[in-house]
């Protein structure tokens, strides 16, 4: 499975799904993205787990679900590539706009029988939000959702839009996240 297909995957993904704010206001939005390459240690082909070894020597197990159906091509000593993108937006709106139901959907796409084994998983988040605090030092805005649950994002410094943002202010939350694992062979 090649990382362009990653990429491919999350344009699709990216698509705009809000129209009912009148006049929203996109405040901030940014991609983030990291790629990195690891060693399979070892595979536990009865449980359908594998183990990962990254270059600074971290490691993690994964579980191999049904769709995956290519597991059994897994060696130890195989090279495996994992990429990330993950793309994220705050849009300001007026109060009166209505407030969305909140979308938490994932999709999962595996490479085809009898290709390298590799996944690409697509998970996409919009909430209605309000802004609780804004730390301009680091960057962060603290959003707090409809159900009193809050999460801290960290702003890069070459979104303008930042500025424009305020305690207080009603928000919609997008967040897309692709992330695909592609066996590329023993190395």
């Amino acid at each position: 499975m090649k990382m362009r297909t990653l990429i491919a995957a999350g344009a699709v993904a990216l698509m705009p799904t809000l129209a009912f704010a009148a006049d929203p206001i996109l405040a901030v939005g940014f991609v983030v993205k990291n790629e990195m390459k690891a060693k399979v240690s070892a595979v536990d082909e009865k449980n359908r787990t594998f183990t990962l070894v990254g270059p600074e020597g971290n490691w993690v197990v994964l579980k191999a679900g049904p769709e995956m159906q290519n597991f059994p091509q897994i060696k130890v000593g195989d090279t495996v590539t994992a990429a990330m993108e993950q793309v994220t937006e705050i849009t300001v709106v007026q109060p009166n706009d209505g407030t969305p139901l909140p979308t938490d959907a994932q999709t999962l796409d595996s490479a085809p029988k009898g290709a390298k084994p590799g996944v690409i998983v697509t998970d996409r988040r919009e909430i209605a939000a309000s802004i609780t605090k804004i730390d301009a030092a680091t960057r962060t805005v603290t959003l707090q959702g409809p159900m009193g649950n809050s999460v801290d994002i960290k702003v890069p410094g070459d979104q303008d839009g930042f500025k424009k943002l305020g305690v207080g202010d009603k928000v919609i939350f997008r967040q897309v996240t692709v992330a695909g694992i592609a066996d590329t062979g023993s190395k």
